[in-house]
């Protein structure tokens, strides 16, 4: 099994999912869409400037604050922002499905002490000469 071409059939297969196509089809939306492009905008000119100062939002001066809870608030009622958000969160759900895959995969591999262990670290691995 080469493990590079099952990489790309995975990414061929996110590239060709719905989930991806309906976060692109709303992202364009959104853009074509000068009210939601300007808060978007201006949300991101904001967390710029906090994130150049290092502060996190509770460290930021209650003017920038009031800011960007207005923004926030006036994003989640424009529906071209509101459907992106979705869509984005969907696609982001099914990359970290298949990162959950994977790591769990590797955990169970990890599970195993190694060729110079004398137990199946069933009792855990405190024991095992290769684990320690």
């Amino acid at each position: 099994m080469d493990i590079y071409n099952k990489a790309k059939e995975l990414a061929e297969a996110i590239s060709q999912s719905q989930e991806l196509k309906k976060m692109r089809d709303s992202e364009a939306a959104m853009m074509c869409d000068p009210q939601a492009q300007k808060l978007v905008e201006d949300y991101q000119e904001v967390q710029m400037e906090a994130m150049k100062a290092g502060l996190q939002f509770d460290e930021l001066p209650e003017e920038k604050q009031k800011v960007l809870e207005e923004l926030d608030e006036k994003m989640s009622q424009n529906e071209h922002i509101v459907a992106y958000m979705e869509a984005q969160e969907a696609l982001e759900q099914i990359l970290r499905s298949v990162n959950l895959i994977i790591s769990s995969a590797l955990n169970e591999s990890d599970s195993s002490c190694g060729s110079d262990c004398d137990s199946d670290c069933s009792s855990g691995c405190s024991s095992c000469s290769s684990c320690n």
